[in-house]
């Protein structure tokens, strides 16, 4: 028997073979590690031949596999191959590989993945369908309209403070934030294929929150306030909270999605009079980092008994992030705080009792910036490219006549 944070026991099942989608982020590596702590074997597959998880002593072996991005089929083939010869028994995804993986034919990997549904991958990641499910649902949500060209963009109404970003995007790529009487732009790229949605732009204090869902219930659950970033968007502190109008919120959604087990994050924004959500990502976030150095998060993904909940108070932070903040002239209270911040929470990264990752950074930031010289790209896109999934063309299509086939409606070509 080994005992949760909370005190509560459960039976140790039989270790299991877990795959991980990706080993570059920090999500990667924190999860590998919370699921050897519950005695798993952990494996990793990625585009790249250097990466976090490839130092690690927790993670058993690494694939390297064909990008995603550039060659679905060959990326497919590549974690079928690992699932086979690592005899694996769960594949956890943790970014945007998992459309390619979820939206594949292959058997091997359908009933090891934990995820949703294609269909329901899809009208929970497009912007616009998951602004008309919560709609649907009855939870609160800014206002939107459907940008099918450039000439929408510009009849948007220029009163209204709006956020103009894709329907397929992440983080704050391609946001544009559209002011109140100034002129809408006149270059977006929007294509047949690339839809964007304009957003009311509420003004309040953002969260995020991190679920694992089974069958329609919520089984982990994580909030953390956005504090400290790097580009006004991505976090690179976190501090747990109590949040009662969030919890309900979720598991409010949750209900809705009955037939739903996978992992689930929402973008939230408060005001005095409104608590909205704005996006959703049906994947592995940073709010993973909130159950770091315990395996109550790996219980509830390898048992389907097991639920957890992050400890109030409990904090991380990504420190080379942290010391790339940004002042920008906050003031001296807001340097203070930060500050604190930095030097009282625990890295995600470091860890005495497994190194390599650490001591292996510059030798990573080197190999990195070498591809983005190969590439001419700056690093947060690097980072991410191989791994994006933004369907154009034929895949498009093949995306709509999936959904087709599933019973769902394709992805709208007209407001509602």
């Amino acid at each position: 028997m080994r005992k949760l944070q909370q005190g509560s026991e459960v039976e140790t099942p039989h270790p299991l073979n877990i795959l991980l989608t990706n080993g570059r982020f920090p999500v990667s590596i924190d999860l590998a590690r919370q699921l050897h702590l519950a005695h798993h074997n952990v494996y990793v597959v990625d585009p790249m031949h250097y990466h976090i998880c490839k130092f690690s002593r927790v993670v058993r072996k690494s694939y390297h596999v064909p990008a995603p991005h550039s060659d679905a089929a060959g990326y497919i083939a590549g974690v079928k191959n690992a699932i086979l010869d690592s005899k694996i028994d769960l594949v956890i995804p943790i970014h945007e590989e998992i459309f390619y993986l979820a939206g594949c034919q292959e058997d091997e990997i359908l009933r090891r993945l934990l995820a949703p549904p294609f269909a329901t991958l899809i009208m929970l990641h497009n912007k616009w369908e998951f602004y008309l499910f919560l709609l649907r649902i009855g939870l609160d949500t800014p206002a939107a309209t459907l940008c099918r060209s450039i000439e929408d963009v510009r009849a948007l109404d220029t009163s209204k403070e709006l956020a103009l970003k894709p329907v397929f995007g992440r983080a704050c790529s391609n946001v544009h934030h559209l002011v109140s009487g100034k002129p809408r732009p006149t270059s977006v790229s929007i294509s047949a294929d690339s839809h964007y949605i304009a957003q009311d732009w509420i003004h309040g204090a953002r969260f995020c929150s991190y679920s694992v869902l089974r069958s329609g219930t919520i089984r982990a659950f994580a909030v953390y306030p956005v504090q400290d970033t790097i580009d006004g968007s991505s976090a690179v502190f976190f501090t747990s909270i109590s949040h009662p109008l969030i919890r309900a919120y979720v598991e409010r959604l949750a209900a809705a999605l009955p037939h739903v087990t996978g992992q689930l994050a929402l973008d939230f924004i408060e005001t005095p009079s409104r608590l909205v959500a704005i996006e959703c990502n049906p994947r592995a976030t940073s709010g993973i980092h909130l159950f770091s150095r315990t395996p109550n998060l790996a219980h509830v993904l390898t048992n389907p008994g097991q639920s957890a909940e992050a400890r109030p108070g409990h904090t991380r932070q990504l420190m080379p992030g942290m010391l790339m903040w940004a002042y920008k002239g906050q003031g001296t209270r807001a340097w203070a705080a930060h500050m604190k911040r930095l030097v009282r929470s625990k890295d995600v990264l470091f860890s005495a009792r497994d190194v390599g990752p650490s001591l292996m950074q510059p030798f990573l930031l080197t190999s990195y910036y070498k591809i983005c010289q190969e590439r001419r790209m700056r690093l947060p896109e690097m980072f991410q490219w191989d791994l994006t999934w933004e369907p154009v063309g034929e895949e498009m299509e093949s995306v709509r006549r999936r959904l087709k086939e599933e019973g769902e409606e394709p992805l709208r070509v007209e407001d509602e």
